[in-house]
């Protein structure tokens, strides 16, 4: 009977370590996924700024010198493609 419960003593704790196991690869492959969702963010954010600071440059004298307003076409400026779309 002694030997039993050391048996399944043994058996509980090997189970606990798998779990644990489990937990970790899991949490780590989702830390990697964000960490490479929010990576393609900024950097899809740094594009955009750059382009609109250059077409900012580029238009702010006629909007200066005219009394009309300036359009800004959206539709240029990359668009978010996190996973590769």
């Amino acid at each position: 009977m002694k030997f039993l419960k050391n048996q399944l003593g043994r058996a509980r704790q090997i189970g606990k370590a798998a779990q644990s196991s489990l937990e970790l690869a899991a949490s780590l492959v989702v830390i990697f996924i964000l960490l490479f969702g929010s990576l393609q963010v900024f950097l899809w954010v740094n594009k955009r700024l750059v382009q609109r600071q250059k077409d900012y440059e580029s238009q702010r004298v006629i909007a200066g010198n005219s009394g009309s307003e300036v359009k800004v076409d959206e539709s240029q400026y990359p668009t978010l493609k996190i996973f590769g779309q």
